[in-house]
């Protein structure tokens, strides 16, 4: 006698499918509310949200390596990094893989100073990248003071804002940084080790896994990303200011743990993080829809998020 595996079982394989579920949900509910049923707003929604979901696979990657790893560093590093590209290219396509080239390599320099106070100076995750993300932060303040008004390059203006076939290039990015990471999970073996070692430290040290290693890189690509993120939100929004990567701090632990990513470390899921990410977009479009007070909505959002980490600890995984 053949038993099928029943609904239950089947989503507990495929954790990503709430996400993905409650947007489908979320967009049908803006479209009643706002009398307008379309693609286009699910398209904006989903543009809006690569953002978060580019920020918030760097999150992931810190997270899934266990031990407490949440990345907040990330906002600070979003903030300098949207600064430093603006103004390393001054408007100028000449100056556009310069200004990258650098904001990115202080982006991997911040991502390694994490995992080194982490893995060598023994402190706990979160203090750690909290405490760089003072440092950050401190540094985004005097670089912005001195900042004279700068935009970034038109290449990566026109990159933000451009389509192909219809298709915002952006969402065409995040696709592109979801699968290059992808294959870094299932074809590498660092992919396989950062599990690994989520899974358990001790073991994956017993079975030859070189878990310093393997935590340091997790930091660096959590602070590339953020540092990537940053600089493309900063050509989308015109220019970089103060604070601009203060949402993105709650909403990229948030994006991965809908997404089904487990808080304790050693399960990840790309596509649940990128569905995730348009999840969190489309609560605060359905909220401005329904014209909740600005308050309010912080409130929904941190409620949401915090009822989706007890219930990734309650319920069987």
């Amino acid at each position: 006698m053949t038993i099928r595996p029943s609904v239950a079982s089947r989503a507990s394989n495929m954790p990503w499918i709430w996400s993905l579920l409650g947007s489908l949900i979320l967009w049908i509910g803006i479209g009643i509310v706002s009398s307008r049923f379309n693609l286009q707003t699910l398209t904006i929604n989903a543009t809006l949200a690569t953002f978060l979901a580019i920020i918030g696979l760097g999150q992931m990657t810190a997270i899934t390596g266990g031990g407490g790893g949440i990345d907040l560093s990330i906002p600070y590093v979003v903030t300098l990094s949207a600064f430093l590209s603006a103004g390393l290219m001054r408007d100028s396509n000449g100056l556009f893989l310069y200004g990258m080239g650098i904001t990115l390599a202080v982006g991997l320099l911040i991502g390694l100073f994490n995992g080194i106070i982490i893995v060598w100076v023994k402190v706990p995750p979160i203090v750690a990248t909290l405490a760089t993300g003072f440092i950050v932060d401190s540094a985004g303040l005097v670089y912005a003071h001195g900042f004279s008004s700068s935009l970034p390059s038109p290449i990566l203006t026109n990159f933000v804002t451009g389509t192909v076939a219809g298709v915002p290039l952006m969402i065409v990015g995040a696709m592109m940084v979801a699968l290059v990471l992808g294959g870094v999970f299932r074809k590498m073996i660092y992919g396989r080790s950062l599990l690994a070692v989520g899974q358990s430290n001790k073991a994956a040290r017993y079975a030859g896994v070189p878990v310093t290693r393997v935590i340091l890189i997790s930091y660096a690509i959590s602070s590339v990303l953020a540092a990537l993120g940053g600089s493309l939100l900063g050509a989308y929004t015109g220019g970089a200011f103060l604070n601009m990567g203060n949402p993105y701090l709650l909403t990229s632990i948030g994006a991965v743990v809908i997404g089904g990513t487990l808080i304790s470390g050693g399960r990840s899921t790309i596509i649940g993080t990128l569905g995730g990410a348009l999840f969190l977009t489309l609560v605060v479009t359905l909220m401005e829809a329904s014209k909740m007070a600005i308050g309010v909505q912080d409130m929904v959002e941190g409620v949401l998020v915090i009822g989706v980490l007890l219930a990734s600890r309650i319920l069987p995984t």
